[in-house]
């Protein structure tokens, strides 16, 4: 049970999405949009996984040890899901979800904004 908080379920695991540092949040959706398909993909997408989700740590990818770099790091996290025989398919998919949660934090729909700006009353007159 998740209680209202995004999750996604790899290797039959079901883990908690939560948002990295600005920086790494803005580097996942750069990346994403401009990727190739193949192996940048697959490299972001675990990156993401890793970023986002408990997994980096469980599996022993530490980020600064991979120099802050996304397909650094991406690959490494990538090739610990694989070598737990994690397919593809739910490598890019369920990284593709950590990415969108990240571009929907950083670029908020219209209605998202609108709702922010409504939350307090207007200043009084005068």
């Amino acid at each position: 049970m998740n209680n209202g908080a995004q999750t996604i379920t790899i290797g039959g695991r079901e883990y908690p999405l939560s948002l990295p540092d600005f920086d790494k949040r803005e580097d996942l959706v750069l990346a994403w949009h401009g990727a190739p398909t193949g192996a940048g993909l697959r490299r972001i997408a675990a990156a993401a996984l890793g970023l986002c989700t408990p997994l980096g740590k469980r599996l022993g990818v530490d980020w600064s040890a991979n120099g802050c770099d996304l397909l650094t790091y991406g690959g490494k996290v990538y090739s610990a899901l694989r070598e737990q025989k994690c397919s593809l398919s739910d490598i890019v998919g369920q990284g593709a979800k950590a990415v969108s949660m990240c571009a929907d934090a950083m670029f908020p729909r219209e209605v998202e904004v609108d709702a922010r700006a409504d939350f307090t009353d207007p200043p009084a007159d005068g």
